[in-house]
C-alpha cells in the first residue's frame, strides 16, 4: 500500500502545480451537403493520441462549443442520423465549419487498439466497431450476441437467455479473451480463470454507446487475459440537453424485458451524465422450466473543474438468477449406438437412436450471481502536449449454486451448495506526451489486489458431512509503457509497448470439516512473474486509401486465485457418488502466447466500400489445462494427493484468416460480411486421447447484416450467421470421445417503424424474429432456442 499511497501523493502534485493554464474555445458548425444547420448532431471531442474523450455536446441550431485548455491536436468524432459518421483532425483553436456526409462508410474513433484515441486509419492493428444505434436496430439484448458477427470471434449460449455463454477468440480459449470496461478491466478473480466468463450470460444491454473489439494479444497495454483480443464495453459520455429511450419489449420463450436511459449535461456541460436501467426476465426458455432474471443498473458521471481536469465516477450493478439443466450425456446410451471410433457423429438420442442425450430439465438445479463494478478516474491535461490519469476501481462478485435431487441422470441425493466470492482492487496512474508532432510515448503503473473465498457443502448428515471454506488472496504490481512514431505526415504508424507484473500469494486459510487438507502444510513464495512486449506498424497510402498493417506480440494469462487453491465435488461412476477433491496448484505459472497478424484495409468507390483482410498466427507456448484421467496429475505422485487438477501443459497453434466488407452505397443502405478460417490444434490430448483439433472451434465460419431504410419512418435489419462443423469431448463407451456437432445457419430479421414523430419525442414500434428458418441446433450439445418472436415500443427524445 506504500507503492499506492505513493503515486496517489505523486499526481496530486502535479495536479496542484501544473503548467501554464490558460482557457480558449474550439468552436464551429456542423452542416448538411446542402448548407443546412443540423440540429441535435453529437460531438465528442479528444485529444490527439490522447487516453479519454475530454467532453462531448450536440449541436444547437447547427453550432458547437468545446471549452479547451489550450491550442494542440485535437480529434472530434462527430455524428447525426441518416448521416455519415466522421472523424476530423483539428489543429488550434481556429473556427472549424463540419459538412457531414450522406453515403460511405463510417469513419470512427476508437481507443483500444493503443490505450489512446486514433482514427480507423491510424490504426495498426486489427480492429472491429459496434455503436448505439446498430444495437438498437439490430435489437440486441446482451453484449454475447452484439458480438456474433465480429470476424475470428465465436460466441457459444449454452441454452437460451442467461445460460452460460463464452466468446473465444481466433480460436482460444474463452480465459483468453479480456472484456474492459471503459478501459478498465472487468474479470471474476473466484471463477475458475479468474475471467470475465461466469458474467458473459449477464452483460446486458443497458447503456452502452459503443463497443470496440481489438484482434490480436493487448498484453502489455491490458494485462492479463488479452490474448486473442480485447472487447471494450464504452458508456455514453451524457453531455447536451437531457436525452434518453423507454423501451418495452416482449415475446416468445417468455421473455419481458424493460430498459430506460437518461443522459445529459448541466453548467453548460460542465457536469456530464448518463444513467441507465434493465430487468429481464425469461419465465419459460427453451422447455418451458429455464427461468432466468437480470435487473441492472449503469451510471457515468464527469464533471470538469476546468477544461484541462476532470473527476469522472462509474458504477455498474447486476443481479441476476438462471435454472440450468442438466450437462449432455452419453451416459444410459446402449453401447452398440457408439462406434469403437475417436470421432462420433453428434446424433441426438430418440426411440433407441442417436448417440447423445442432449441438455435435459432440472428443475432444482439454482444458480444466482450478482456483481459490481465502481471506478472513480482522474484526469488533468498538462499544456498542449501532456496528461496524466489516475483511477481506481473495486470489482465485486459473488455466485452461489445449489443442485438437488430431481432431474434426469445422476443427481446428489440432497441438495449441495457452492459459494465463490470475489474482490478485485485496482489503482492505476498513466503520464502520457507528446514531445514533437511525430513521437507520443506513456508510462503507467498499477497495483492490484484480489480476494477469494470459497465454501462447499454437501449437506448429507453426519458423519457424511464435508464442509469446506477456502480463503486466498493474490497481489501485483504491473509497470508499463508505450511509444507511438508517427511518420512521413502520419502515414506510416509505429507503436511498441511492453510490461512487466510481478505477483505474490499471500497465505490462504482453510477449514476443512469430514476431509484431510491438501494445502496445510504448504510454503508459498512469490509466483512466476509475467512480461510481454508488442510491436505494430502500418502505412495508409491516402491516393489508393489502401493501409498495410502488421502486428507482433507476446501476451499472457495469469492463473486464477481458483486455480491455484481451487476445490469441489466430483462424480465418481465407479462408486455412483459424489466426491470432494482438490484440484489447485499454487506453483503455476502463468500462461503465455506469441502471436503475429498482418492485414490490408482498402477504401474503394469514393469510401462507399471498405474491404479488410488479416492473416493470423498464434503460438500457445504453455497453457494451465485440467487433468482427470490419470495421466499427468496422480495421487501417487502430486504433492497434494490429487486424482485430477491443474498443471501448466504445452499448448499448441491457432493460424487462420479474417476477411470483411463494408458497403454503404447510398443513404439508407449498409451490407456488411465477414468470413473467417481458424485451424487450431492443440500438443497434447488431454481432453480426447489421439485427438488434438482444438475443440468447439469450428474452421469456417461467415456472417452478413443489411440494414435498409424503406422510406421515411421503416427500416429493416437482416442478420445472417452460418458456421461449420466442429468437435467437442463427451464419455461415451468407457472412454473420452471427439463429438462431432454439425454446424449452424441462423437468420435474424428486425423491422422498425416510427409510429409517430414529435419535435422532442419519437414512438417506434418493432418486431424481430430469430432463427427465421426454425433451425433444431446444438452448441456443444445443449439445444438452442427454435424460432423466436418479439416484439416492442421504444420512446426516444433528443
Amino acid at each position: 500500500m506504500r507503492q499506492v499511497t505513493s503515486i496517489v501523493f505523486l499526481l496530486a502534485a502535479i495536479n496542484i502545480a501544473p503548467l501554464v493554464y490558460s482557457q480558449t474555445f474550439l468552436e464551429g458548425t456542423v452542416r448538411d451537403p446542402q448548407g443546412s444547420a443540423v440540429d441535435g448532431a453529437e460531438l465528442t471531442l479528444y485529444r490527439d493520441r490522447g487516453t479519454s474523450p475530454l467532453a462531448t455536446t450536440r449541436t444547437k441550431s447547427g453550432a458547437f462549443r468545446f471549452a479547451i485548455d489550450s491550442s494542440g491536436s485535437f480529434l472530434v468524432e462527430v455524428s447525426a442520423p441518416g448521416f455519415r459518421k466522421l472523424s476530423i483532425p483539428v489543429r488550434g483553436a481556429e473556427p472549424i465549419a463540419i459538412t457531414l456526409k450522406l453515403a460511405g462508410v463510417d469513419q470512427h474513433i476508437l481507443v483500444t487498439a493503443e490505450a489512446a484515441a486514433q482514427t480507423v486509419d491510424q490504426i495498426s492493428k486489427a480492429v472491429s466497431f459496434i455503436d448505439a444505434s446498430e444495437i438498437a436496430q439490430r435489437n440486441e439484448i446482451s453484449l454475447s450476441e452484439t458480438l456474433r458477427d465480429t470476424p475470428g470471434l465465436l460466441v457459444r449460449n449454452l441454452g437460451g437467455p442467461g445460460q452460460a455463454t463464452s466468446v473465444r477468440m481466433r480460436g482460444l480459449r474463452a480465459d483468453a479473451t479480456s472484456i474492459l470496461i471503459d478501459g478498465l478491466r472487468m474479470r471474476d478473480t473466484a471463477t475458475i480463470q479468474g475471467d470475465a466468463s461466469s458474467f458473459l450470460s449477464t452483460l446486458n444491454i443497458i447503456n452502452v454507446d459503443h463497443v470496440e473489439v481489438l484482434r490480436g494479444s493487448g498484453s502489455s497495454l491490458y494485462g492479463s487475459n488479452a490474448v486473442g483480443g480485447t472487447i471494450n464495453v464504452v458508456t455514453p459520455q451524457g453531455g447536451g440537453p437531457v436525452h434518453g429511450d423507454l423501451q418495452v419489449e416482449g415475446g416468445m420463450l417468455g421473455l419481458i424485458r424493460a430498459r430506460a436511459t437518461i443522459s445529459g449535461g448541466v453548467r453548460e456541460n460542465r457536469l456530464v451524465y448518463s444513467l441507465g436501467l434493465l430487468h429481464l426476465n425469461v419465465t419459460g426458455g427453451i422447455d418451458g422450466n429455464d427461468r432466468a432474471r437480470s435487473s441492472g443498473f449503469q451510471g457515468y458521471s464527469k464533471y470538469s473543474v476546468k477544461p484541462s481536469f476532470t473527476v469522472s465516477g462509474r458504477l455498474f450493478v447486476s443481479d441476476d438468477f438462471v435454472q440450468p439443466n442438466s450437462s449432455p450425456t452419453a451416459t444410459g446410451i446402449p453401447a452398440a449406438n457408439i462406434p469403437n471410433t475417436t470421432i462420433v457423429q453428434a446424433i441426438p438420442y430418440q426411440n433407441g437412436v442417436g448417440t447423445f442425450i442432449p441438455n435435459r430439465d432440472d428443475p432444482d438445479n439454482r444458480r444466482a450471481s450478482r456483481f459490481w463494478s465502481t471506478a472513480f478516474v482522474a484526469h488533468q491535461s498538462l499544456g498542449a502536449s501532456a496528461d496524466w490519469q489516475a483511477s481506481y476501481q473495486k470489482v465485486h462478485t459473488n455466485r452461489t449454486f445449489a443442485n438437488g435431487p430431481a432431474g434426469f441422470g445422476f443427481q446428489p441425493s440432497v441438495s449441495n451448495f457452492s459459494q465463490f466470492e470475489g474482490g478485485i482492487d485496482t489503482v492505476a496512474g498513466r503520464f502520457s506526451q507528446r514531445p514533437t508532432r511525430w513521437d507520443a510515448y506513456s508510462i503507467g503503473a498499477e497495483f492490484e489486489r484480489e480476494s477469494y473465498f470459497n465454501a462447499d457443502n454437501n449437506r448429507l448428515p453426519a458423519p457424511a458431512t464435508v464442509s469446506t471454506e477456502t480463503n486466498a488472496g493474490q497481489r501485483s504490481q504491473a509497470y508499463y509503457f508505450a511509444n507511438q512514431i508517427m511518420l512521413l505526415d502520419q502515414r506510416l504508424q509505429i507503436s511498441m509497448s511492453g510490461r512487466a507484473q510481478f505477483f505474490s500469494l499471500g497465505h490462504p486459510t482453510f477449514v476443512y470439516k469430514g476431509t484431510a487438507n491438501p494445502y496445510e502444510a504448504l510454503s508459498l513464495n512469490s509466483a512466476p512473474k509475467a512480461l510481454t512486449g508488442d510491436v505494430a506498424a502500418s502505412y495508409f497510402l491516402p491516393n489508393s486509401g489502401t493501409k498495410l498493417r502488421s502486428h507482433f506480440g507476446n501476451s499472457y494469462r495469469a492463473p486464477g486465485l481458483y486455480e491455484r487453491f481451487g476445490s469441489g465435488f466430483a462424480y465418481n461412476a465407479g462408486l455412483n457418488a459424489v466426491l470432494f477433491s482438490p484440484y489447485g496448484d499454487p506453483r503455476l505459472s502463468p500462461d503465455r502466447y506469441n502471436s503475429v497478424d498482418a492485414g490490408i484495409d482498402q477504401y474503394l468507390w469514393h469510401d462507399k466500400i471498405r474491404l479488410s483482410g488479416t492473416w493470423f498466427y498464434t503460438r500457445i507456448a504453455r497453457i494451465t489445462q485440467f487433468d482427470s484421467s490419470l495421466t499427468v496429475v496422480r495421487p501417487p505422485t502430486d504433492i497434494f494427493g490429487r486424482s485430477s487438477g491443474y498443471f501448466n501443459g504445452t499448448g499448441g497453434i491457432s493460424r487462420g484468416v479474417e476477411m470483411t466488407a463494408e458497403f454503404r452505397p447510398r443513404r439508407g443502405t449498409l451490407l456488411r460480411t465477414s468470413y473467417s478460417y481458424i485451424n487450431a490444434d492443440t500438443d497434447q490430448d488431454t481432453a480426447v486421447r489421439g485427438f488434438y483439433k482444438a475443440l468447439s472451434i469450428p474452421a469456417h465460419s461467415f456472417t452478413a447484416m443489411l440494414n435498409q431504410q424503406l422510406g421515411k419512418r421503416t427500416s429493416l435489419n437482416v442478420d445472417l450467421y452460418h458456421s461449420g462443423d466442429y468437435y467437442n469431448s463427451l464419455f461415451a463407451a468407457g472412454r473420452a470421445r471427439a463429438y462431432q456437432y454439425s454446424g449452424l445457419t441462423k437468420i435474424d430479421l428486425v423491422g422498425n417503424r416510427v409510429l409517430w414523430q414529435g419535435e422532442k419525442l419519437s414512438l417506434n414500434g418493432y418486431v424481430k424474429f430469430e432463427n427465421v428458418l426454425n433451425q433444431t441446433f446444438y452448441e456443444n450439445g445443449f439445444r438452442g432456442p427454435g424460432g423466436v418472436f418479439l416484439g416492442g415500443l421504444r420512446v426516444m427524445s433528443r
